[in-house]
């Protein structure tokens, strides 16, 4: 929102209506930039630093979304001074372990982030 995008939350079902998405879209957070370009969010944070799990519905958002699909990794949340990294298409871009959900290790996180 700070950089002009209308953001909908979009992390539950009664959220995800709301917005006109289906109950679990496989992300959390629906953007439309300033350029109508749209990304879909799934937001993970970790109190410290460490891997991440992305459900199998998530996984596969990002599988069928590609380049629209973001997936935003905030470590640190429960210091003064987390840091956002940035993923797009993070099915495209992460080596991954499939063990139910996926877990994607840290150090695959920053390789393969955007913005540092």
């Amino acid at each position: 929102e700070a950089e002009g995008a209308i953001v909908k939350d979009v992390s539950d079902p009664s959220r995800a209506r709301k917005a006109g998405a289906l109950d679990w879209p496989g992300f959390d957070l629906l953007s439309i930039r300033k350029d109508n370009e749209e990304r879909d969010i799934e937001v993970k944070g970790r109190a410290g630093v460490g891997d991440i799990e992305m459900s199998e519905n998530e996984w596969v958002k990002s599988c069928n979304l590609r380049d629209r699909y973001w997936l935003y990794v905030v470590y640190n949340c429960a210091s003064s001074n987390p840091k956002l990294i940035r993923i797009q298409d993070p099915f495209g871009k992460l080596i991954v372990n499939a063990k139910g959900g996926v877990v994607i290790e840290e150090q695959e996180i920053y390789k393969a982030a955007e913005e540092l």
